[in-house]
């Protein structure tokens, strides 16, 4: 199928601003999905940019504007369940989220599914893992290839017990076409087969790929170590035979000339 695809920036359309936001109402109608997957937080804990991030979820969530698509796809986070689970999560566990960033995940899943519900709209909900791939300057990943790159430890908050789970951006992209494509409704976790890791063993990934190891260094933190199990059944049972990005292949994308490594 062929789609005419409309992407804005922040500085076209600001979601935080009722009137910026009444900018879509001349371009939208029931044959639009919107996909929503802009932040205000990335992961930053500022209550100001949460209260932001809610203003840009109830703008959006504006049954003016919201009344006339078809389909909203929705981007949350598998964070809405907390750092630590203590049964494996499903798409019916008891979301827990505990900083600013899971929460207003969390909040703007029940905005979403209220004014859906009310206006009769389509709504798909994906809860992926850490999103990582090229470009990437946020994740865990990122952080910890700059620091090689450079000549330096890897520092990582927790200790050697801390597990993370992933998902490449590509393979987020091809699941929301296939959402588009095929009309998948509901809610779905997104976690990668073979993604859930832990901190040590993602560094020592990192070091076999860059062919240098500049060592582990552990930074004393207040927050609670991830540790999270994540079935995964509803979601290859509704994309079958879907093949997620392996992680070792994943992590190449960052690295495209090795010259700029420091070795000894």
């Amino acid at each position: 199928r062929r789609y005419e695809i409309r992407g804005f920036s922040t500085a076209q359309i600001d979601l935080s601003s009722p009137e910026s936001t009444s900018k879509l109402d001349g371009i939208v109608d029931r044959d639009t999905t919107i996909i929503m997957n802009a932040s205000a937080m990335v992961k930053n804990q500022d209550f100001h940019l949460f209260k932001r991030e809610i203003s840009m979820f109830i703008n959006l969530a504006n049954p003016q504007l919201l009344s006339k698509i078809g389909h909203l796809i929705y981007v949350s986070s598998h964070g809405i369940y907390g750092h630590r689970y203590d049964s494996v999560i499903t798409e019916v566990s008891r979301p827990k989220p505990d900083n600013f960033y899971s929460s207003a995940k969390f909040i703007g899943e029940l905005i979403f599914t209220r004014v859906c519900a009310d206006h009769n709209i389509a709504l798909t909900i994906l809860r992926p893992a850490i999103i990582y791939g090229r470009n990437d300057f946020r994740s865990p990943i990122f952080k910890f290839i700059t620091n090689v790159r450079l000549g330096k430890e890897i520092e990582m908050h927790g200790d050697d017990s801390t597990r993370i789970t992933l998902v490449h951006k590509f393979d987020l992209w091809r699941i929301i076409h296939s959402v588009i494509n095929d009309f998948k409704l509901g809610d779905y976790n997104v976690i990668s087969d073979d993604s859930d890791i832990s901190l040590v063993d993602l560094a020592e990934m990192i070091f076999k790929i860059c062919g240098v190891r500049t060592g582990i260094k552990f930074v004393s933190s207040h927050k609670i170590p991830l540790s999270s199990k994540f079935d995964t059944s509803k979601f290859k049972t509704d994309f079958p035979g879907f093949t997620f990005t392996n992680l070792e292949n994943g992590l190449r994308d960052y690295i495209d000339d090795n010259s700029d490594i420091k070795r000894d």
